[in-house]
């Protein structure tokens, strides 16, 4: 700031300095020097001006970036029932006490079925292992048929308040690509609770490798 006044004297005073007495330095160097001065305190002067701003736009893109990735690191990593909104106005209070023991498909027997959840087990770089949930809710008026691990009508789906008895369904998941899904004790089981399907007749191999008769198949 004394630079600057200084400066600024000089250049009054050197008005007054006739040019034939002028010395170098009054008439080159302290000029050039006065100019540099000015172009310093100016950018000084601008950069004083935008700091506030810097300074609060530097802070929101901190705050976003903060924001985005808490956002990215949760979607990743799901919650259980995390479902759609709305989901109260096809479930009623959704009930949230299921929690993942086992890998596989389960069907939410305290959300009357309507709600299954998906279940993995990861390993951690450290070795670690961690059990993962994923809720899904059903369309309307289905629930979610534990014999078949789809949505489907109530009428052909097992029962909800019998989706336990089918959660050993989920070992077969793994069992290779040699061994079937359903076996015929399981379609039998299922026949048995499900509505309409109990008069139906079984089938059981014939000794021979006799053609199986045609039936309406089981559509969970």
């Amino acid at each position: 700031m004394l630079l600057v006044l200084l400066c600024k004297a000089f250049s009054n005073v050197r008005r007054l300095i006739p040019k034939t007495r002028k010395s170098f330095l009054t008439y080159l160097w302290a000029p050039r020097m006065c100019a540099l001065i000015g172009r310093v305190t100016r950018f000084v002067r601008l950069e004083k001006s935008h700091f506030p701003f810097k300074m609060k736009l530097s802070v929101a893109v901190i705050f976003m970036s903060g924001l985005a990735l808490s956002l990215a690191a949760s979607r990743a990593k799901r919650a259980a029932y995390d479902l759609p909104d709305g989901a109260e106005l096809l479930v009623g209070a959704i009930r949230t006490s299921f929690v993942c023991s086992n890998d596989g498909y389960y069907a939410d027997i305290e959300n009357n079925c309507q709600i299954f959840h998906v279940c993995h087990t990861v390993v951690n770089t450290d070795g670690t292992t961690e059990m993962l949930q994923w809720s899904f809710l059903c369309g309307n008026q289905t629930i979610f048929n534990q014999f078949s691990f789809t949505c489907a009508y109530p009428e052909d789906s097992v029962p909800c308040g019998s989706a336990r008895d089918f959660f050993y369904l989920n070992a077969n998941l793994g069992a290779g690509p040699n061994v079937p899904f359903h076996n015929e004790q399981d379609v039998a089981r299922a026949v048995a609770v499900t509505p309409g399907r109990a008069a139906q007749p079984i089938y059981v191999p014939a000794a021979g490798g006799a053609p199986r008769p045609p039936q309406r198949p089981f559509r969970g």
